[in-house]
């Protein structure tokens, strides 16, 4: 239970810490053009469709075997809030996120069409959900605290 505990723990502040990190520069980039925007957001997008979907799916499983070998009574509900969370981070950003990534990725960065700007902010909306998504399941995965 503690090594599968660590290994959660691990993860969720893995992707708590890459959300935080895209909210900062994403803070930023807001005051850059969009061309200067896409040329920093395409290359990054396609770094994080690689790595994102392995750690999100490890730790829906470390959650879901927190919920069904827990050590504690309050661990279970703890686990299975932060499973909900990932889950609801994972819905947000295959249905929402995705698609504004692959019409980012369709812009020329060189040129890119007027309708850009508004998909950059709706981007940056949903990120910052996804972010405190991020941030509370590694929260309550923290809480969990194994015996």
């Amino acid at each position: 239970m503690n090594v599968l505990w660590i290994f959660g723990v691990m993860l969720a502040g893995l992707n708590a810490g890459l959300l935080v990190s895209g909210l900062l520069e994403g803070r930023y980039l807001q005051r850059v053009s969009l061309t200067t925007f896409l040329q920093v957001h395409q290359p990054r997008d396609l770094m994080f469709r690689r790595i994102m979907p392995p750690i999100l799916l490890a730790l829906m499983a470390c959650c879901l075997a927190l919920v069904f070998f827990p050590s504690g009574n309050g661990q279970r509900l703890l686990a299975l809030a932060a499973f909900v969370l990932v889950l609801a981070d994972v819905l947000l950003t295959v249905r929402r996120m995705v698609p504004l990534n692959l019409q980012l990725g369709s812009y020329d960065a060189l040129s890119p069409a007027p309708q850009g700007q508004d998909v950059r902010q709706r981007w940056y909306a949903l990120h910052l959900l996804r972010t405190a998504l991020g941030v509370g399941a590694f929260t309550l995965l923290v809480l969990i605290r194994p015996t």
